[in-house]
C-alpha cells in the first residue's frame, strides 16, 4: 500500500513536466532538465508522488503478459492516489490490442498512442505531448478495433489473437489481422456481420 504522506523536506522536491516509465530500458538521450525517466514501475510511483509531473508517459513494449498487467496496475495506483491522480497518463504502446486497450480505459488511461519500436528521446516526447488530441483518445481507438477480438493465453507469458466471431477457432496474425480486425475494415468482415447480426436478433433488435 502507498504511503501517502510526505515529509516536508519532500514538499520542496521541485516538480517535473514529464516522467517517462520504461521497464525495457529501452531509453535514448536521457539528459533533459525538465523529464525524468524510470525503468521499474515502483520507481515510476516514487517520482510520480515526489514530484508531481504535469504528464506520465508509460511505455507498453514486448512484454511478457504479466509485465503487462503491472504496467496496468501501476496506472491504477497513479489514479487512485491522491497526490497523482490529476497527472495526465499516456499509454504508449507497441502495436494495437483491444483487450489492453479495454483495461487501460478501466484504470482511466487518458491518452494511447502507437510508437513500436522506437526509442525514446526528450524531443520525442516533447512532441507526442503536443500533439496529442481527440485521435489519441482510447474510446477513438477502440472504434477501429473489432469488438470480437479476443486474446488466448498459451502460457503465462504469451498469448495468440484468436476470432471471437468464430467462437475463438480461427488464429489471426498477418495482413488479415493487421488490415481487417484491427481497422474500421472490420465492419464488412462477414464473421463480424454474421456475429453481429446473431447479437441483434438474441436482442430483439434485428
Amino acid at each position: 500500500m502507498i504511503n501517502e504522506m510526505r515529509s516536508v523536506d519532500e514538499a520542496f522536491v521541485p516538480t517535473l513536466r514529464f516522467l517517462v516509465c520504461d521497464i525495457t530500458d529501452n531509453i535514448d538521450g536521457r539528459i533533459s532538465s525538465h523529464t525524468e525517466w524510470v525503468s521499474s514501475p515502483i520507481q515510476c510511483l516514487n517520482q510520480a508522488v515526489d514530484r508531481n509531473p504535469g504528464v506520465i508517459l508509460i511505455r507498453f513494449d514486448r512484454m511478457p503478459i504479466r509485465a503487462r498487467e503491472t504496467l496496468v496496475e501501476l496506472i491504477a495506483a497513479l489514479k487512485q492516489n491522491r497526490y497523482t491522480q490529476k497527472c495526465s497518463v499516456v499509454a504508449l504502446l507497441h502495436s494495437k490490442h483491444r483487450q489492453l486497450i479495454e483495461d487501460l480505459k478501466r484504470v482511466d488511461v487518458d491518452y494511447i498512442r502507437y510508437i513500436g519500436d522506437a526509442g525514446l528521446e526528450p524531443t520525442q516526447v516533447e512532441g507526442i505531448i503536443e500533439k496529442l488530441g481527440e485521435e489519441d483518445q482510447l474510446e477513438r481507438h477502440l472504434e477501429t478495433l473489432c469488438p470480437f477480438l479476443h486474446y488466448s493465453r498459451i502460457d503465462s507469458e504469451n498469448e495468440m489473437t484468436v476470432c471471437g466471431a468464430y467462437m475463438d477457432r480461427l488464429v489471426l496474425g498477418g495482413r488479415r489481422l493487421h488490415e481487417v480486425c484491427e481497422t474500421g475494415n472490420h465492419l464488412s468482415c462477414d464473421y463480424y456481420r454474421l456475429s453481429e447480426n446473431s447479437f441483434r436478433k438474441a436482442e430483439g433488435r434485428g
